[in-house]
């Protein structure tokens, strides 16, 4: 908004007389715009306040109220200038006015509207307020009413009020206009009793001053609380002929008064110490729990410190604590368990101490918090042995709640599963369990949430242990008492597949060992009794029947220590932990041909292998004697007089392939089924079989397979599979 130039601001009113009588009036004239802006100020200004009217042209005149006024009595005078409508009709006012040279000046002005220039404005007279010494005092104590904080009012003995100061219309949101003729009963906020006013009024026309609290209502129906104090005035003769009512406001005062004594009675009901110190850490401030742990009174406690009711090594530990956090003004957190030698108890405390400041900001103790964290402590323990019990365990432990999701799963569960601990709380059973098997799961652990213990046993297949055999157990997992029924699922998988393949095994080469022991013992027994009888039934000379009967007996010992040996190998295998580590496959297949080539020289055996290092497999340290029996196997087995054998490794970004092809009568029945899936070991009799058998087991624990083909027009190819693996090893 535009409030005219310079030039325009020293125009006087429109009329010429007035004009004249403005210009040479003694007292300032000021006229404002709707906004409270200064649009004229006639010549007396600069006499009066030392201003050049030009200067006051465009300045807001709430600007002009000295910083001395009472900051409320001057929001109050800045809002009614800055809106010179309201001080319109409002009689004589009492404004006080900054000099130019910094003095405060009252004056006492009363304000007309009217047309000027097109425009409406607001143009007073202001007469400084003096005279004699009466009145110069009767205006200064109204002047300090006016300016006053407290809101003051005055009524006649029937309770009419008379007079408002502007503290009061800031106060209680009444102007003026609104409380005079009206009864402090605008105020009432239904909150005090009948008695309450019987009294006052009761005091105070006996002539005698009253003072209380009161709760009053505004006029925008906010209640506050004020302390209010109400003294009669005498007149001459003695009578009372007014009261007067000064009131502060103290709404703020009482609420925090009230969430002081909120804060004490929380305090003093907690059950955890906590306390203020002062810089030479004596106590100022305490709870009863503080006294109850240590065994010392409240009263005794103050001007103390730690060391008057704990060990002092604790108590050396917190003043260590109390004096960085006054040299680094910070929070410290810590925790302690005092032994207090007066009540004898013992507690940990979680502790947390922050500086403490007085009312000009200055640091001036501390003040500590203290939690009792014992009985949590306790039961941390009590947890770690769990948790380090379980994860211990060699059996797969693992908990999931009613929405499948994990809460927690032991170091064994997250090994076999390649589960990160970080990760375990977000994973759920699906997640974990592959799609095949997880409605087999599911299905138990539905069960189990319903309160049923679930056993059963079930293969799974390891993508470098193999197939793996697992005893299965489900628990529910009871919920707190407060909650009840089932929070979840606890699961136990115990691996048996080693203790089951050894039975299996020992069940296979008791019954192998047996059979073919049985038949050689009993022809080497009949061949042997023929050269101690010297009847050998020959027509040859008795020497030659002699040797072919020794030569007999020798050929079927060795084979029994083959199978024994074969026996021992697989005792072996099944015996020992199935712990994977990197081969090189492509070096292994190369020493194997080698040896072979050059243990039976009358075969053709070679080998199609990659670059060193480029072969590399996850498999068992057995795996060399796998190799070497499926190409004993091709070898010893042929039907031709010079055996071919073909051995090719190759590999791909996830497994590595070994395969054996020769040309011999092939791989059939129980052989060619022991070696794909073990399962034929009932009709396994022979010892021939078991080395296809020992084949079986190394791949099982190397997470590898074979499979059989044959070859046209002859022969066969047994394809070995492997898992590839990075240079590492991993444990069981």
């Amino acid at each position: 908004m535009s409030h005219g130039t310079v030039d325009e601001r020293s125009d006087p009113p429109d009329d010429g007389f007035l004009a004249s009588f403005v210009e040479e009036s003694a007292d300032p004239v000021i006229s404002l715009d709707d906004a409270g802006t200064v649009v004229y100020a006639n010549p007396a200004v600069e006499s009066t306040l030392g201003y050049a009217p030009e200067d006051l042209v465009d300045r807001r005149f709430a600007s002009l109220i000295p910083s001395t006024t009472a900051e409320k009595r001057a929001r109050s005078l800045r809002a009614r200038l800055e809106d010179p409508e309201r001080l319109v009709g409002e009689g004589d006012v009492t404004v006080p006015l900054a000099s130019a040279d910094g003095d405060a000046l009252a004056f006492s002005v009363r304000f007309h509207d009217h047309e000027s220039g097109g425009r409406r404005v607001y143009t007073g007279s202001f007469r400084e307020r003096d005279g004699d010494d009466g009145d110069r005092e009767l205006r200064t104590f109204r002047n300090l009413i006016e300016q006053a904080g407290h809101a003051i009012y005055v009524t006649d003995v029937d309770g009419t009020i008379r007079y408002v100061n502007p503290a009061f219309t800031e106060h209680t949101g009444y102007e003026a206009a609104e409380a005079l003729g009206e009864t402090p009963a605008i105020l009432s906020s239904g909150e005090m009793s009948d008695d309450y006013f019987a009294s006052l009024w009761e005091t105070i026309r006996a002539g005698e001053v009253w003072e209380e609290e009161i709760v009053d209502r505004r006029k925008n129906g906010e209640l506050y609380h004020a302390h209010q104090t109400i003294a009669p005035v005498l007149d001459e003769s003695g009578a009372v002929s007014r009261f007067v009512a000064i009131q502060t406001d103290v709404t703020e005062r009482k609420a925090a008064m009230d969430r002081l004594k909120q804060y004490r009675d929380i305090v003093e009901r907690l059950d955890e110490p906590i306390l203020l110190q002062s810089l030479d850490g004596e106590f100022e401030l305490l709870n009863e729990a503080v006294s109850e742990f240590a065994g010392v009174s409240r009263e005794e406690l103050y001007g103390a410190d730690e060391f008057a009711f704990m060990d002092p090594e604790t108590a050396a530990t917190i003043d260590e604590h109390r004096e960085e956090v006054l040299e680094t003004a910070e929070l410290a957190e810590y925790e302690v368990s005092p032994t207090f030698e007066p009540s004898g108890r013992e507690a940990t405390f979680s502790t947390r101490r922050y500086p403490y400041y007085d009312g000009d900001g200055e640091l001036a103790g501390t003040f500590a918090i203290c939690r009792d964290v014992t009985e949590i402590k306790a039961r941390e323990r009590e947890l770690e042995r769990f948790e380090r019990a379980i994860d211990g365990a060699t059996d797969l432990i693992a908990a999931v709640g009613r929405e499948e999701r994990f809460l927690f799963a032991n170091r064994q569960y997250r090994t076999y599963h390649g589960i990160e601990e970080s990760d375990v709380c977000g994973l759920t059973l699906g997640d974990v369990v592959d799609d095949e098997r997880y409605p087999e799961v599911k299905r138990h652990v539905d069960r189990a949430l319903r309160g049923e213990s679930v056993e059963y046993r079930t293969t799974r297949t390891h993508p470098e242990r193999g197939t793996r055999t697992f005893d299965v157990r489900y628990y529910p997992l009871e919920a707190p008492e407060e909650e009840g029924g089932v929070a979840g699922v606890v699961g136990v998988l115990r691996d048996v597949t080693d203790s089951e393949n050894r039975a299996t095994q020992l069940r296979v080469v008791d019954r192998v060992l047996q059979h073919n022991l049985r038949n050689a013992v009993t022809v080497i027994r009949g061949r042997a009794q023929q050269i101690v009888t010297g009847d050998t039934g020959g027509t040859a000379g008795d020497g030659d029947d002699l040797a072919e009967a020794a030569s007999y007996i020798v050929a079927r010992a060795d084979e029994l220590l083959t199978t024994s040996e074969k026996a021992h190998h697989i005792t072996e295998v099944l015996g020992d932990p199935p712990n994977t580590e990197p081969i090189d496959v492509g070096r292994t297949v190369d020493r194997i041909v080698a040896a072979t080539a050059t243990e039976f020289p009358e075969a053709t055996i070679s080998a199609t292998t990659p670059a060193v290092g480029a072969a590399v497999a996850s498999a068992t340290e057995w795996i060399d004697r796998a190799i070497e029996e499926l190409i004993h196997n091709a070898v010893v087995h042929h039907d031709r007089d010079r055996p071919s054998v073909e051995v090719s490794v190759e590999t791909s970004p996830e497994t590595l392939t070994i395969e054996v092809v020769d040309d011999g009568p092939g791989l059939h029945g129980m052989n060619r089924d022991v070696l794909e899936t073990g399962r034929a070991v009932d009709a396994l009799y022979h010892g021939s079989g078991l080395g296809l058998w020992l084949v079986y087991w190394v791949l099982q624990q190397s997470g590898g397979s074979a499979t059989v083909a044959d070859v046209e027009p002859r022969g066969t190819v047994v394809t070995v599979t492997l898992p590839r693996r990075e240079d590492r090893t991993t444990g069981s």
